[in-house]
Formats: structure tokens, sequence, C-alpha cells
């Protein structure tokens, strides 16, 4: 989930090589990345996003760019929480803003201040209901020796909704991981039960990862519902992820984001949660 920063970086270094283009450094802004689901406490990471420069800089100068004292306040209209800064290695960056005193709750709009160094960005998202899917099927690839996941999806025609997937998989990621292809409006679903696909993520800069999981994987899913501003996020981020990958595209995108005064995105979700063992699934022919 937690690649915004190296994705500026790559629109960067992209329009660098293929325009060759010479610019003065512009000023940093900032970057939020946060959501707050429904019976969970929000999470929210600040960076500064990487200036344009003539040369291109290593990605371990990117260190510098996390923001450790900011001052970040969440309200749900009646209740206003500033949220506690500490360092956490299961997400990029390893450091967060959260608090133990405030839960997400499906229907309520919840408001984002971030205040750093005499700049201020706000936000505002509200929780959808959550949708359960109606099963995740484990099925073989063409290649006979990966695995992929697809989930059962009924749709209420008479509501606008969005769709998401993250995965995690025991062992190899630390934090939930936005799926590939992940993303689904609900106006191409027609009615009954559509199967939807849950691929495999990746949360590792240059990590060159399958879409599919293997025999031995045991996979957590997060399927998520959200509105419409952090689909557009997503959806966006989604194209540049792919275009990034492919050396013969320039990228030119302008990622939609809901953060006024900033870049990123402030979700919020609603949540359900399903854990795939694809051993006992292939052993035992199970459906979840």
């Amino acid at each position: 989930m937690n690649r915004l920063i190296y994705i500026i970086v790559f629109i960067l270094m992209a329009a660098s090589c293929e325009h060759q283009v010479h610019l003065p450094e512009s000023q940093p802004q900032l970057v939020v990345e946060g959501w707050i689901e429904e019976g969970k406490a929000p999470v929210v990471m600040v960076t500064t996003s990487v200036p344009i420069t003539e040369t291109v800089k290593d990605l371990s100068e990117l260190e510098k760019h996390v923001v450790n004292w900011a001052k970040v306040t969440v309200s749900d209209g009646e209740n206003e929480m500033i949220l506690t800064g500490q360092k956490n290695n299961d997400y990029f960056p390893p450091y967060i803003y959260t608090t133990t005193f405030m839960k997400g709750k499906a229907g309520h709009t919840y408001k984002l201040k971030v205040e750093y160094s005499g700049r201020t960005v706000t936000a505002s998202t509200t929780i959808p209901p959550h949708k359960n899917l109606e099963y995740i099927k484990v099925k073989k690839a063409r290649d006979n020796d990966t695995y992929y996941l697809v989930g059962g999806l009924k749709d209420n025609p008479q509501t606008k909704d969005y769709y998401k997937v993250f995965t995690k998989v025991r062992n190899k990621d630390n934090a939930y991981v936005s799926s590939f292809l992940g993303l689904t409006d609900d106006v191409i679903l027609d009615e009954g039960i559509n199967e939807i696909p849950i691929n495999n993520g990746s949360g590792k800069i240059g990590e060159k990862i399958s879409s599919h999981f293997t025999a031995e994987d045991f996979v957590m899913v997060r399927f998520c519902t959200l509105d419409k501003n952090a689909w557009m996020f997503w959806s966006d981020f989604e194209e540049v992820q792919s275009l990034t990958s492919s050396p013969i595209f320039s990228v030119t995108i302008d990622i939609r984001t809901n953060i006024k005064g900033g870049l990123g995105y402030w979700a919020g979700y609603g949540p359900s949660y399903y854990k795939v063992s694809i051993p006992d699934s292939l052993s035992l022919g199970r459906i979840y």
C-alpha cells in the first residue's frame, strides 16, 4: 500500500529521462497516506515530495523526506484527536501517526488536518458500509506452478459502490499491500454474483513479483468498500504503477487526490477480512 513516495520518484525519473527536463528545484509538498476503517484506528503517514532536479536522487535519500514531527488531527464531527507519531516497521516509511482512542464507524465522516513547518493540509472521507464476499476460490494458473484467487461479489444495484482489494502473504508481507488490479467500480458488475480477481501485490520497490500465489502461501485478504474520492486516487495510482513498470511509456499522469494543499489520499474503508491457506484449499478442495 505504501508506495506513493516511490511512484512520485519514478514519475520524475521517467519524465527526466524521456524529455530531458531541466528545471530549477521546486519546493517540496506535503504527501499524506492515510486511512481509517470500520472498527480500527486511523493510520497516517506524512512525507515531503521529492523535488524535480537535473540529477536522479538515490532511493536511500528518501528517508530525509519522512516527517516525524507533524501535528496530525482527526475529527469525527464530535471528537477531535491528535494522533501520536511512532516508529512502525510494518509500514514504509516506517513511521506512522495513530491513536488508540478513536475507531472508525460506518456512515461517519472523518476530517484530517496535518500541520507541519507552517503548512496545513486537510481532507475528508466517509466510511461506507462494509460488504462481504460470497466466497473466495483458489484456481490454478496456466503455468501449473502458481495459483490465483477470485472472490464472489454480489453487488447491490440500488446503491453506487466502489471496491478495493488488499492482500498480505504470511512471512512475506509485513502489512496489507494493494492487490494488483484489485479495484472495482460497480458500473461493470452484472446482477447476481460476479467474480473479481484477488491478485498478489507488492510493497517493496524494485521487487519483481508475480500477481499469482504459490502453493505454500497463506493469504490474508482485506476486501474494502470505499468512497468515490478514494476510488479515483487508487484508479490513477494503479495506472501509474502499470506504466512505470514499462520502459516504453512516459508517465505524465496527475494522480487525483482529496488532499487540499498537498498530495496523497485520506480514505475511509468498510473492510471484511478473509484467510486463505492455499495448501489446505488444494488438499481439501475448500472454498472460503
